[in-house]
């Protein structure tokens, strides 16, 4: 028997708000989800990975306060009972969320998802069908090589049903491997991590990417130009070999974590059913209104594969909320999204970095500085932290924004206000700041932007 909806959305992550908004506005709502409600970021991924990090950071500032002349030590890290804590958080999220759907009316359909036919699918003997159907159904970790090895993958941090380890391998040097080695090195777990190319973070602007990982690598033993070549395990320890630089190397350790990137989660759809294809990476194409080459299917989030991250899928899941329910006709507008990575030093971003301003043959005047016109940032004794600033000598406008330091996340969002409402780095130099705070970094890098731009013109 099929059932007919007015809209059907195809996972149950940040899009279930969309199914949501949908049933409370009137319109008969299907939602299918075969795994845990809430998708990756609250089940395993952003949320339970700061939560840890929060530890982390805390143990890292007990580890650092001797530069305020203050004498300390950590007696003990329980690096278990810190599990045990985001493990809690994990197991209520899918229930909160089945909770808030039954209430609106929402049929939650528990199960796998294929086409069967023009905009209809099959989730085991059911099948549904809706002129309007939403695919989000988010991406999974690369598979791990090994894979018949007890390795792990992001996937399988949370919960984490054992004991931490005493020591780690993390296989990747994107920010998913970072922010894991800065978790577990932050905690007392010996870590490595691997990367294949020359630097980590390989899409952060390259003088902000050397002063993170200057940084970095005081807390986690780091290997750049280093490839995989065997993994053996003896049913406790792992023996990994490496080419590193050249040369051989042997490393041991209780566990080892790949992250090595994610994949979207489209195999099972039989997309070819309804008239999809996917590019060569398992995307879902879309236009500039999420909408597929099948007039009333959208793709949102991961698997769409515009921006992996999930306050983009939020802001995806928000337009398509405004087009059904509100009647929008603009084209998405998502050009400044921005990204952080939460690790120690924290970085975050917006906009080109200088490499890819190069490469496009933009033009634009850089300008890179120290946080030490703020007392604040002054009164953290440490003088790594840096802004990058690179605007457009033609109209002041800002091209790119790039931190490095503590809170750079915070920081970033006043540029990306200016860079919303007028792109004009003038009018960074025009706000009052509150003395002698953190933002008072950002002044100062915007009035030397703005004789730079005087100097060129």
């Amino acid at each position: 028997m099929t059932g007919s909806f007015d809209l059907i959305v195809v996972g149950g992550g940040r899009a279930a708000n969309l199914a949501l908004a949908a049933c409370k506005s009137g319109l008969k709502t299907a939602l299918v989800e075969r795994h845990k409600l809430g998708g990756t970021c609250p089940n395993r991924g952003c949320v339970p990975s700061k939560l840890l990090i929060g530890f982390a950071e805390a143990a890292c500032h007990v580890r650092e306060v001797d530069r305020h002349f203050i004498d300390a030590q950590i007696r003990k890290i329980d690096a278990a009972a810190a599990f045990r804590s985001v493990n809690e958080y994990v197991g209520e999220v899918d229930g909160r969320y089945e909770g808030r759907l039954q209430q609106a009316g929402v049929d939650l359909i528990r199960g796998e998802a294929a086409f069967v036919g023009y905009k209809k699918l099959a989730i085991g003997n059911r099948e549904i069908e809706s002129n309007r159907i939403v695919i989000a159904t988010g991406s999974h970790p690369t598979p791990a090589l090994f894979s018949e090895l007890p390795v792990w993958t992001s996937d399988a941090l949370f919960p984490l049903n054992e004991a931490p380890p005493k020591s780690l391998l993390v296989i990747g040097g994107g920010f998913i491997g970072c922010e894991m080695s800065a978790f577990f090195a932050g905690v007392g777990v010996e870590t490595h991590l691997f990367a294949r190319g020359g630097r980590l973070l390989g899409r952060e602007d390259g003088e902000i990417e050397k002063v993170f990982q200057s940084e970095f690598e005081k807390e986690v033993h780091t290997h750049c130009h280093a490839s995989l070549v065997d993994l053996q395990w003896d049913g406790s320890v792992f023996t990994a070999t490496f080419d590193v630089h050249g040369e051989r190397e042997v490393f041991k350790a209780e566990r080892v974590l790949f992250a090595i990137g994610r994949r979207p989660n489209t195999a099972e759809l039989q997309l070819e059913n309804t008239g999809l294809e996917t590019n060569g990476k398992g995307f879902i194409p879309v236009d500039e209104h999420l909408q597929t080459v099948v007039e009333g299917i959208f793709a949102a989030g991961d698997v769409n594969g515009r921006y992996m991250l999930q306050h983009a899928t939020s802001f995806e899941v928000n337009y398509l909320r405004r087009k059904f329910l509100k009647g929008n006709s603009d084209p998405i507008d998502d050009r400044l999204i921005a990204h952080a990575v939460f690790t120690h030093p924290e970085v975050a971003s917006v906009g080109l970095t200088e490499e890819e301003l190069k490469e496009s043959g933009t033009s634009y005047v850089s300008v890179f500085e120290d946080w030490l016109a703020s007392a604040r940032a002054m009164a953290m004794r440490i003088e790594y932290p840096r802004i990058k600033l690179l605007v457009s000598p033609k109209d002041y406008s800002i091209l790119g924004c790039h931190l490095v330091g503590p809170e750079s996340c915070t920081l970033l969002h006043q540029v990306l206000a200016v860079m919303h409402l007028k792109n004009d780095v003038r009018e960074l130099a025009d706000m009052i700041y509150i003395h002698p705070g953190l933002n008072e970094c950002i002044l100062a890098a915007a009035v030397k932007a703005i004789g730079k731009v005087s100097e060129s013109g």
